[in-house]
């Protein structure tokens, strides 16, 4: 029997040490979950004995890159959606640490919503991550702007599968599909909604309550050490670092960073183009 909309926890094989705390945070704070949970790892499998957890290993049954290299966050993205038999996606990542219990009945009524109004295309709902325009007919959802940087974001959200495998170009990194998925979605015009900030409050009133985000740069996000401690989650933290040590970038890799990024920029006005003649 089809599940009425599954959980994408999107990951890589490199954050393998999250998925153990984010599972554990997960088994604790999400106890009447009824979603189809999948893992989107690269190779390797996972299991979490109070979840029923399907870890993809999309690029051991997807050999497509006879280069040597590996495959890119948007092949991988595509090819899980593409082993989900649900519409409807619940998205998350692995470094998205629950610290309180999630209101599911809130998180099932939204599915319902998505699944009686199919123009709806995502729901955002956090206040963390992007700006409202508007009030909307949907009681506590506002209409997204369309133009800004992240009308795209991986923040947790209710997607349509179809809706992000429209929007997926396999060449581009996680920032790209946010960025340029953004001016992709800002051009179609889909209806994407946001919770209204006056019922979703960081801290005070959280759907899903989880840290934004626990690693960042590759780096350990402080705040998640009094939420592993208080659950006696044990993390050698030495192996990845914390944030605030990091050593800032040599500007030689900040200008080859930006060096590399011209071509891609190009290639998205010149899509940009062609997708703005397609829908005049």
């Amino acid at each position: 029997m089809m599940r009425t909309y599954a959980i994408l926890v999107n990951t890589c094989d490199n954050y393998e040490d999250c998925w153990e705390p984010f599972f554990q945070l997960f088994s604790k704070y999400w106890e009447n979950c009824k979603a189809d949970i999948f893992l989107n790892t690269e190779f390797k499998d996972y299991s979490f004995k109070e979840l029923n957890i399907k870890a993809l290993k999309v690029s051991n049954h997807n050999k497509t890159n006879v280069s040597g290299k590996r495959n890119t966050w948007s092949e991988c993205l595509k090819w899980a959606l593409q082993a989900i038999d649900s519409e409807i996606i619940l998205y998350l990542q692995e470094d998205y640490f629950l610290k309180a219990p999630v209101k599911n009945e809130i998180v099932e009524g939204f599915v319902e919503l998505m699944q009686t109004n199919p123009e709806m295309a995502c729901i955002h709902l956090t206040d963390q991550a992007v700006m409202a325009d508007g009030a909307s007919n949907f009681e506590h959802l506002d209409k997204v702007r369309y133009h800004q940087r992240y009308r795209v974001s991986c923040q947790a959200a209710l997607w349509r599968k179809s809706e992000l495998l429209n929007l997926i170009r396999e060449y581009e990194d996680a920032w790209e599909f946010e960025e340029f998925g953004s001016m992709r979605s800002a051009i179609q015009r889909h209806d994407y909604y946001v919770v209204n900030e006056n019922y979703v409050k960081l801290n005070h009133f959280e759907i899903i309550p989880y840290i934004f985000t626990g690693i960042v740069q590759g780096k350990w996000f402080e705040d998640v050490v009094p939420l592993f401690e208080k659950h006696k989650i044990t993390m050698d933290y030495n192996v990845r670092g914390f944030l605030k040590n990091a050593p800032q970038k040599a500007l030689k890799k900040r200008v080859e960073y930006r060096l590399k990024k011209i071509p891609k920029i190009f290639r998205n006005l010149i899509e940009l183009r062609k997708l703005k003649r397609e829908i005049e």
